[in-house]
């Protein structure tokens, strides 16, 4: 088995294509920082407050100097990690901080619709606004920092297997952590007031009947989700199996789940903060007024399940969605190595 990315080569582009990134960032800075158009946060983003964005008060006064510090910062990350000839924990812990506080700080509700699945379908991308684009920008920042940061660890066998064992750990609790959410929408379809109001669940049928089809399918995503985690494990994870046409068989790249599960990452972690948000009545500046359903709050304690136990694992599968992808990598690079091993006539691990 040959690795389709050397870890070399991993480390020579994704820092260097994080280093691009935020050279972009940091000109966009400069120009809304001189009164340039198109600064996508504060008043500027309509569709924020609803999407449970946190940079709804942020003004292009303010918040143009912190993209721009934001972007120098960035730069010099990434730069050290490109040039720098040793492996650094240090820098690499650096560039995952960066990439969290992208998540963490713009990622909101929206970023789902752009990224696999739902990203696959054109219409969502073409009616995105630029605010809702930028944040697919800021998202692509993210996953080059991570995947530098971890193209420039080389961890010793010991925290390999420690990384492994964690990762398993974490996969089985990304695929229950959907779980609830896929057991709550089925249960909906069937006219069931699972964690919701009876009269809440009856009206969305009676005036979406369509409903009885769209919450198997939303259920489905979650599922679909599982199953997919569960191939981290398995040996279709390395290996597509022989039922899939013109794959069948080969090695599975590794960029391939990295990337798939990396944008579920951002997209879950951003979607499941901003209802959670709203589920907890933590109500933005602007937003609208949508926090009574049938006479009742929205954080009543009759809507857990609508808005609330499905929505409370979102983040926990977020998190554990990465912790299981980063064991997926090192068990995936393990095997790698043991196999060129052998061929060197070295004994396997």
């Amino acid at each position: 088995m040959t690795s389709p990315f050397p870890a070399s080569s991993w480390r020579s582009w994704s820092s260097l294509a994080a280093e691009t990134w935020a050279v972009f960032v940091t000109v966009l800075g400069i120009y809304w920082w001189t009164g340039g158009a198109g600064f996508p946060f504060g008043r500027n983003d309509r569709t924020g407050p609803d999407s449970a964005s946190l940079l709804t008060g942020l003004d292009a006064g303010l918040g143009a100097p912190l993209i721009t510090g934001f972007g120098v910062l960035s730069v010099v990350v990434a730069g050290l990690l490109h040039s720098s000839r040793r492996r650094s924990r240090a820098l690499a812990g650096s560039a995952v901080a960066l990439a969290v506080a992208i998540v963490g700080l713009v990622v909101d509700s929206r970023m789902i619709t752009l990224l696999p699945p739902l990203g696959l379908y054109p219409i969502n991308w073409i009616s995105a606004d630029w605010p809702t684009v930028f944040q697919a920008v800021t998202a692509l920042g993210a996953a080059l920092f991570v995947i530098a940061a971890v193209a420039n660890m080389t961890p010793t066998r010991g925290r390999r297997s420690s990384w492994i064992r964690v990762g398993k750990v974490a996969t089985y609790v990304a695929m229950v952590s959907p779980m609830p959410y896929a057991v709550i929408r089925l249960a909906w379809s069937q006219g069931w007031a699972l964690g919701a109001p009876a009269p809440f669940v009856e009206a969305t049928l009676r005036n979406q009947p369509e409903n009885r089809l769209i919450e198997p399918v939303l259920a489905s995503f979650a599922i679909g989700g599982a199953v997919l985690t569960y191939g981290l494990l398995c040996r279709w994870g390395r290996n597509f199996p022989r039922w899939i046409p013109f794959v069948r068989g080969r090695q599975v790249p590794l960029w391939f789940p990295l990337l798939l599960g990396g944008s579920a990452v951002v997209g879950i972690f951003g979607f499941g903060r901003g209802t959670l948000q709203g589920r907890l009545g933590l109500q933005l500046p602007g937003a609208a007024d949508s926090f009574q359903l049938w006479g009742q709050p929205i954080d009543d304690s009759a809507y857990w399940g609508a808005d609330g136990l499905g929505w409370f694992f979102f983040p926990l599968w977020a998190i554990s969605l990465a912790v299981a992808l980063a064991g997926y990598y090192h068990r995936y690079r393990s095997a790698l190595d043991n196999s060129q091993d052998e061929c060197h006539g070295a004994p396997a691990l």
